[in-house]
């Protein structure tokens, strides 16, 4: 069975913020990965469009990052932090650079790939 990454919105927004290129960085680190993104990440790319002309571009491009490289879609609801702990637990890595759920889902065992020095991917 092919590993499997689940991408938190501030990871997708990370390429346009930083330059760094998520999608390499994740088959780097998890070669093989099958790469996936939750229905409410979606949603909350909208609500960042909302904030601003920056972020409104930014949610666009992060949307855009899904369609071409074939990310797939998770439709699960309930809440997006919650559910990444909960895929964590069954074995799912997920990207993320959110301190709080990195230290969540570490507690119940699960890994996690970050953002380091605004240009890399590590795992924990």
């Amino acid at each position: 069975m092919r590993p499997i990454v689940v991408i938190d919105t501030n990871m997708l927004l990370a390429p346009f913020q930083f330059g760094v290129d998520v999608i390499s960085e994740i088959q780097r680190l998890v070669p093989g990965a099958q790469i996936f993104v939750l229905r409410g990440t979606i949603r909350e790319l909208d609500r960042v469009a909302k904030q601003g002309v920056k972020e409104k571009k930014y949610a666009q491009l992060a949307k855009k990052l899904i369609t071409i490289n074939g990310i797939q879609l998770i439709d699960r609801d309930g809440p997006v932090d919650t559910l990444l702990v909960e895929l964590a637990s069954k074995g799912a890595y997920v990207a993320t650079n959110d301190r709080e759920l990195r230290r969540r889902i570490r507690e119940v065992g699960g890994h996690t790939l970050f953002l380091r020095e605004k240009n890399r991917l590590e795992m924990d």
